[in-house]
Parts: C-alpha cells; structure tokens; sequence
C-alpha cells in the first residue's frame, strides 16, 4: 500500500516534507490532533512522525496517533522508539504492535531519562545508547525503516562534540536508513554538520528539524533544555514581540520561511517540521515556499 512505504523509498532524490505530532494528554487534546492531522494531509506530505511517551501517560495514545495516521489518515508514519524504561522482551513486544498496526518505520532514540530522574539508567536487559536500539531492530525486524536523531549542536548531556558525532556514525553502522536533526535556528549549524557526515563517508539523507514556535515560551524553553545560546535575531525578536501572541506568531512564521529557503538554495532538500500539533502555521510556512515544493497542495 502506498500510505505504508519504507522510508528508505521515500528518502531518494526531490525535496520531502514530514510532520512531527506528539501524542495528547486529554481527550480535547486528542481531538485537536485529529483535526490537525485531517489538515496536515491536505498538503500532502511524505509522512508523519509521531513522538513516544514511554513510562508515561501517553505512551498507548503515541500507538493510537500513530495507528490512526496510517489506517485512518492513509499516511506513512514513523513511530518514536526509546530504550526508556523496556528491556529486550518489551522491546519485541512493542515491534510486534507496530506490525501489527501496519506501521513499517521508527525514530529510533535512546530517549529522556524519566521524569523525576537526573540521568538515564540503562533498563535491566535493555539498551543505554541509541546505536544498542538500532541494531536491535534491525536483527529482529529487518523489514522496518530506521531513522535517528543527529545534533547540529551536539547532544545537550555529551560536552565531548567528537565524541557525540562518532555515536552518531555508530547508530549509521547499525543499520540506520536517516539522520533527522533536533531543531536548529542558525543554518551554519547545519551546513558544518552536513560537511562533517560527508568527511566521515555518511551517505545516508539527513533531514532538517525546523521548528514552528508561535510563543516566546516555546523556543525559550528549548534553549533551557539545550543549553545552548540563543542566536541574536530571535533573542531580539522574543525581546521586541514576545507580549504580543499575534506578532510573535508572525515572527516564527517568518522566521521558519527564511530559515528554509536558505536551506533550499544552499541545496538541503528534507524538512522535517515540529508543528506542536497545529496545521495553521505549517501551511503558512509552506505556502510561502509553495514554488520549492510543487509535490505539496495548497487547495
């Protein structure tokens, strides 16, 4: 069926656009998703993502969303897959859900620790890094698609950036068909990345994590999470339109246009957007790049 690709088949040449939704906490909650999810399809994009909850609340609504994406929907979705809180019988447990379920692709990550922990413990009988994740699947369900996440950036607990771009090579070897990247806001982040893969004879696509905020609460907080510094022109913007929601939406709208038709002329052809699980602002984006995606439908 065409709505169950492997993602290996959707990842070739032409430019891609994908979605990520998290699962909802609330019954409303879940109701604005399927709305969002009934939007975001219009457009016709290459597939969703759907995050994983584990250990949590939300774990269960993170299979349903992501049933409902490919049954319902009719849309290639890849699921989120961690090493939090499952050792290898759950592990196995959950692939056999997912087929299941007819959904034939992963986000593979070793995941937060759980609320209320400092650090990440690895399971009894179960996985401390991402690449461990990998290789697993893989022996045990070959069939699937792989994606992993990559850091422009670095990864947040991994002060050693060589050390953190060789563990993502690692997950590469064990068997990964993509890289997609945490949410950026400097493209030159990006661009040394890219260059870094291509050195290290990474051939597999990696694809852009943009993130559509609309508050100043949203992007603040993933600086908080990252550690990272705040580049100068959303530092002003957050200062200058931070109190007004309606300004501050347009300024992440704007900003995301920019974002990405740099990364288009600059030759990066996969885009993977964080919605937060609202349709209204990833079509504005889209719309605004319409000639760059003529695949996309704006009816």
């Amino acid at each position: 069926m065409s709505y169950k690709k492997h993602i290996k088949s959707i990842l070739g040449s032409n430019r891609h656009v994908s979605f990520e939704l998290f699962p909802p906490r609330t019954n409303q909650g879940l109701r604005q998703i399927y709305k969002s999810i009934a939007q975001l399809q219009k457009l016709g994009p290459d597939f969703f993502s759907v995050t994983y909850g584990a250990g949590g609340s939300t774990a269960e609504r993170s299979l349903d969303v992501a049933s409902a994406i490919t049954n319902l929907a009719s849309q290639t979705c890849v699921a989120h897959f961690t090493c939090v809180g499952m050792d290898r019988p759950q592990v196995l447990a959950l692939l056999g859900q997912l087929e299941f379920h007819g959904i034939n692709n992963v986000l593979a990550l070793r995941g937060d620790p759980p609320q209320g922990a400092e650090q990440f413990v690895r399971p009894e009988n179960g996985f401390a890094y991402a690449s461990e994740l990998v290789a697993f699947i893989r022996e045990n369900a070959p069939h699937l698609g792989i994606l992993v996440a990559g850091y422009p950036e670095g990864h947040m607990e991994n002060p050693d950036k060589e050390n953190d771009f060789r563990r993502l090579v690692d997950k590469v070897k064990a068997g990964a068909d993509g890289i997609v990247t945490q949410a950026f806001f400097e493209n030159r982040y990006l661009f040394d990345f890219a260059q870094k893969l291509d050195q290290a004879k990474v051939t597999v696509p990696l694809l852009a994590g943009i993130f559509l905020f609309s508050n100043a609460r949203q992007v603040t907080r993933i600086f908080e999470l990252s550690g990272g510094k705040m580049p100068a022109k959303l530092e002003a913007g957050i200062k200058k339109w931070g109190e007004d929601a309606d300004a501050m939406q347009k300024f992440g709208t704007e900003f995301a246009i920019e974002q990405v038709d740099d990364l288009v002329s600059q030759g990066f052809g996969h885009f993977h957007f964080y919605t937060m699980n609202r349709s209204d602002q990833a079509r504005e984006v889209l719309q605004a790049l319409e000639h760059h995606f003529p695949r996309l439908r704006f009816d």
